[in-house]
């Protein structure tokens, strides 16, 4: 039993996956996450939803027994993850963002069933599966850790953006309540115009008629501008920081290994290369460009030959 969890934790689990077994199974996942998103999208259309009523419901039968069956399994094996105790193991599976997504991906199947309820709402929280895509495309996982690097930063341009918010609702509202009460005689109804201007979006049936309303308007559209893309330039930037910084962690480890094995192990440099989220072409270019660097004239000693202790990369 002990070799079949072990093959099974390496089918699952391990990193890297470059086993053909793993490819399957990691591809068969993808597809089915992505048949699960296009299935809750078209069941929407009442006419899809009541010719193919029964194709769809057998289909989210399966998809919930594979997932149910995924997750089962991965807790099962989860005390081959580490050295840290079979408990400490399990407990840090459950602690896991991805079995939040594995179990709010299956939650609705199963309230539906057991409450016997056309629980619409929670049908829709089906679209939780697309979050499962995490672990295979790399890239989201690695957005979402330059999201938990900057929240603080993003926080305080987003608390700037709703207080200019508020101001300007505010300031529409008293300048347009009395030409426009349908529009502007609240201030929700302002607020509502004011989210949209600053989008830069827009809403034709509610246009200021006074000019200092106009004035206004015209002066929260160009904040908008800036204000809008601030979070997104902020992201942009820690993003390629987050990657350059990746970048060099990669290039240390590839330096240890050549200065001490001579060679470059490469199944301990898979797993760092996806452990840091860096792309084959990325790993082979940085790889290549050290092994150079290393073996150049420059970085050993011209009269004894021996390495020298510092070089430049």
């Amino acid at each position: 039993m002990s070799g079949f969890k072990s093959k099974l934790y390496l089918l699952l689990e391990a990193i890297p996956r470059q086993s053909r077994a793993q490819r399957i199974f990691d591809l068969f996942l993808s597809l089915l996450i992505l048949a699960n998103v296009l299935a809750v999208i078209v069941s929407t259309v009442n006419s899809f939803a009541v010719e193919y009523e029964r194709w769809i419901h057998w289909f989210e039968i399966f998809s919930v027994a594979v997932f149910t069956l995924e997750l089962l399994l991965r807790y099962w094996v989860a005390d081959m993850a580490g050295a840290e105790g079979e408990k400490s193991s399990r407990l840090k599976f459950w602690a896991s963002p991805y079995t939040l997504i594995d179990i709010l991906a299956i939650a609705p199947f199963y309230f539906g069933f057991i409450l016997n309820a056309d629980l619409r709402l929670l049908r829709l929280l089906r679209l939780f599966r697309v979050f499962r895509f995490s672990p295979y495309f790399r890239s989201l996982a690695l957005l979402g850790n330059v999201i938990r690097q900057e929240y603080r930063p993003m926080l305080s341009a987003l608390t700037i953006i709703v207080i200019l918010m508020l101001i300007a609702a505010s300031g529409i509202y008293l300048l347009e309540r009395e030409n426009q009460p349908d529009t502007f005689g609240d201030l929700p109804s302002a607020l509502w115009w004011v989210v949209v201007t600053l989008s830069t979006v827009g809403y034709g049936d509610a246009v200021p008629q006074t000019g200092f309303g106009r004035m206004l308007g015209a002066v929260i559209m160009i904040l908008g501008v800036g204000m809008v893309a601030l979070p997104a330039g902020m992201l942009a930037s820690r993003f390629s920081q987050v990657m350059h910084s990746q970048q060099d962690l990669f290039r240390m480890f590839v330096e240890k290994q050549i200065e001490r094995q001579g060679a470059v192990d490469e199944m301990q440099v898979e797993q760092r290369r996806q452990q840091l989220f860096i792309s084959r072409a990325e790993a082979r270019s940085i790889i290549a460009n050290t092994i150079e660097v290393l073996q150049s004239p420059l970085n050993f000693c011209p009269h004894c030959g021996k390495k020298l202790p510092d070089h430049q990369s």
